[in-house]
């Protein structure tokens, strides 16, 4: 008997309703991706995105794409206005699901990709990498690499992310710091005590616990997830145990960071907290260089390298990459991988709405057109921006396994306990350990 695979009255009807819907596509017409080639034999490409048309400059970057193909269209569709990627992955599934031809699928990180190739949503590209007789490895700066345990390679990384420190550069100016250049977690804790006032916190740590209950594993150049690369757990790696003390420190100690029982009471923004002058530092990767949300700062945006744990520790700058993948059941799938290629390269200059992961680009120069399309460009301290993405090595990184979401949820789920009071680290700790090995063992 095959797996049950039913599906209630209910969702059917949510399904229906999503693809008859045309799914929220931004100006480019698309049916749910069922049709995807004319009888005149024009060939649609489906491409699903969170990325909505403020953020993504499509009807500028598609018109230079179909003007160069004659005879591909490429439909646009963003399923979601909020730019949330998890949700859009929930209406991404769906579709899946319904059985829609999904051409061409794209990603805000690596555990996410990982995750749909288990589910078979995603369409190995190793076979045209190699009739191109290209080395993806050379071309892109790779973040974490889209390749399996196997050797094949699933997605194409777009946007490059370097993870830094955003900083609010008037409050530094009138605390007497200087922008970081060098700088140790426990300085950072030192500036966030210096920089909280009356009126604003040093430091915002969101709710992520991807980043901010892990921040001390991005310092380091290998093993920087919960779980290592040969599927074990990495809950013993004592940077665990110290990230979760440091962000203790910042918010119940010092009392340098905005209280994680307000962040998620307040249901607060991160977005929000920065650009409103709420909170003088950040940690975040280098998307936010343009995704100011509809906010136009009144002030300086400076930025800094991901500190390290020791001072005499190596630099290392941990990354990520927005990839566009293949749909496995795409029908066109050469057209498909022909304008994946093109988005990763010279699409992302057309698009010109963040740092490319492509190796081939100006650095200053990609940073100085990006600036310009933002509210006020005169906000962005570009040097302090280009020092950061410059300096230090990347860290090694692999391909998580589908089922990262699950072991960071479970993680969470203790942490949350411990950061509401709720009990002492050790017990956070072990309960963690525990609950992580759980996922590893049901997932092996």
């Amino acid at each position: 008997m095959r797996k049950r695979s039913i599906v209630t009255l209910l969702s059917v009807i949510m399904i229906i309703s999503l693809v008859l819907a045309g799914c929220g596509n931004s100006g480019n017409s698309a049916a749910g991706g069922k049709q995807n080639q004319a009888d005149d034999g024009q060939v649609t490409l489906n491409l699903y995105t969170w990325i909505n048309e403020e953020n993504g400059n499509w009807e500028k970057t598609i018109a230079a794409y179909e003007e160069a193909n004659p005879g591909v269209k490429v439909n646009v569709n963003a399923l979601v206005e909020n730019m949330n990627a998890d949700d859009y992955l929930k209406k991404l599934d769906l579709l899946a699901a319904a059985g829609d031809k999904l051409d061409l699928l794209m990603f805000s990180n690596s555990e996410d990709l990982a995750k749909r190739i288990s589910a078979g949503m995603v369409e190995p590209i190793n076979t045209y990498i190699e009739n191109e007789g290209i080395d993806v490895e050379e071309l892109y700066n790779m973040g974490p690499s889209p390749a399996g345990e196997d050797g094949s390679y699933y997605a194409l990384p777009t946007k490059h992310n370097t993870y830094l420190i955003m900083m609010n550069k008037d409050h530094l100016d009138a605390a007497g710091l200087p922008v970081p250049t060098d700088w140790t977690w426990d300085d950072y804790k030192e500036y966030a005590k210096q920089l909280t006032t009356d009126e604003h916190y040093g430091s915002y740590l969101h709710t992520w616990a991807t980043i901010f209950d892990t921040l001390k594993l991005f310092s380091k150049g290998e093993e920087n997830l919960l779980i290592k690369a040969d599927g074990s757990s990495n809950m013993d790696d004592p940077a665990v145990r110290a990230s979760l003390q440091l962000r203790n420190e910042l918010e119940r100690i010092d009392q340098s960071s905005e209280p994680y029982a307000n962040i998620i009471s307040q249901k607060l923004n991160y977005r929000q907290q920065f650009f409103t002058e709420k909170a003088s530092m950040i940690p975040i990767p280098s998307y936010m260089v343009t995704e100011w949300g509809g906010f136009t700062p009144e002030f300086t945006i400076a930025w800094a390298p991901w500190p390290k744990d020791q001072a005499d520790d190596a630099q290392y700058r941990y990354t990520s990459a927005d990839m566009i993948a293949l749909g496995k059941n795409s029908a066109n799938k050469e057209e498909a991988y022909k304008f994946m290629r093109w988005m990763s390269t010279e699409g992302m200059l057309v698009q010109n709405k963040a740092i490319p992961s492509w190796k081939q680009t100006d650095i200053s120069e990609v940073l100085n057109n990006l600036v310009s399309t933002t509210a006020k460009p005169e906000a962005v301290d570009v040097e302090s921006l280009a020092y950061v993405l410059e300096h230090g090595e990347e860290a090694q990184q692999f391909l998580p396994a589908g089922y990262m979401t699950e072991v960071y949820n479970a993680f969470k789920a203790e942490v949350d306990k411990y950061m509401l009071g709720e009990q002492d680290l050790d017990t956070t700790l072990k309960g963690a350990t525990e609950e992580v090995q759980k996922v590893i063992d049901r997932n092996q």
